[in-house]
């Protein structure tokens, strides 16, 4: 029996089914913050998850409050079968397979859909430290404070009111943000032109009209649409190309393409090349793709001379 701190409970899942370094460390949220005691984090449906390993699991709390499984299990998405996810991807691609072994534990995870819409929004030429900084202060000035913990205060993700309601030129003064603030206030009145669950309920709708209707929004482009489709509509067949992407598909599975430049016809069929290698769990195989692309790019760059 566990002797568990108060407002704390145990999760018993292996690492190798839930690797918070790989999952919360991969570029797929902003967040996320990792303390000094080992504990990760972050603002999540009006309270503050906070996660850590312990023994061959885990400790986690819901602030304030007791411990609420079904906002860590949304959260995580802990009802997907995450064995057979990745016997899918290691039958795809000895590659991949690989990747799988090596980062095993990495996770999508499901945001949500407002924060990841306005996150990858802020995320255009911008670094994952400077888009967290931005979005941190984004909330601060325009969310609701939460809670409280471990010496640190959580917000939440403002409402799309707030940041239709907000002067463009007091976020664009937002250290990291500067010239998207204008696109953060276009898009939040263009969502406030919709019903008042319009993106949750995108959920719903299949990959391609979700994406469709997202990238209908003003400053919404292929890559901002895949991300929210992947990382927060559950559209696992939904695949961001970006520049790592890019050079990782062309380098293991088109050979024959040399280009350095991202246009729409490229972005679509590196995507759709991903997606008839991966089937339904395409964006899961790009999220490993991606992150050790993003790690190990030197030495990629090296072995490719």
């Amino acid at each position: 029996m566990i002797d568990l701190p108060e407002s704390t409970a145990f999760l018993d899942i292996p690492h190798d089914q839930l690797n918070l370094s790989f999952t919360l460390g991969c570029g797929q949220a902003f967040r996320w913050k990792l303390d000094s005691e080992g504990w990760w984090s972050a603002p999540y449906a009006d309270r503050v998850i906070r996660i850590k390993e312990f023994e061959d699991g885990f400790l986690w709390q819901t602030i304030p409050g007791e411990p609420d499984f079904s906002i860590l299990s949304d959260c995580f998405r802990l009802g997907d079968d995450i064995q057979a996810i990745y016997e899918h991807l290691c039958r795809c691609d000895d590659y991949l397979a690989a990747l799988v072994e090596k980062y095993r534990g990495l996770r999508i995870i499901r945001q949500k859909p407002e924060e990841a819409l306005f996150s990858f929004i802020c995320s255009a030429a911008n670094s994952v430290c400077r888009i967290s900084s931005g979005i941190e202060e984004l909330s601060r000035r325009y969310g609701r404070f939460i809670a409280e913990a471990a010496g640190a205060q959580y917000y939440s993700f403002p409402e799309i009111d707030s940041l239709a309601n907000a002067d463009p030129s007091d976020i664009s003064r937002i250290p990291c943000l500067y010239w998207r603030g204008g696109f953060v206030g276009d898009v939040a009145r263009s969502i406030m032109l919709q019903s008042s669950d319009w993106l949750d309920s995108l959920r719903g709708a299949d990959y391609q009209q979700a994406k469709a209707e997202l990238m209908a929004l003003r400053g919404v482009g292929e890559k901002i649409a895949d991300c929210v489709c992947l990382f927060a509509l559950d559209k696992d067949e939904a695949v961001p190309v970006d520049t790592h992407v890019r050079r990782v598909v062309l380098r293991l599975y088109l050979t024959d393409i040399q280009t350095k430049t991202l246009t729409s016809r490229i972005y679509n069929y590196i995507a759709e090349t991903v997606r008839s290698k991966f089937g339904r769990y395409a964006g899961w195989a790009q999220q490993f793709l991606y992150y050790d692309e993003l790690i190990n790019w030197g030495s990629h760059s090296m072995n490719s001379k």
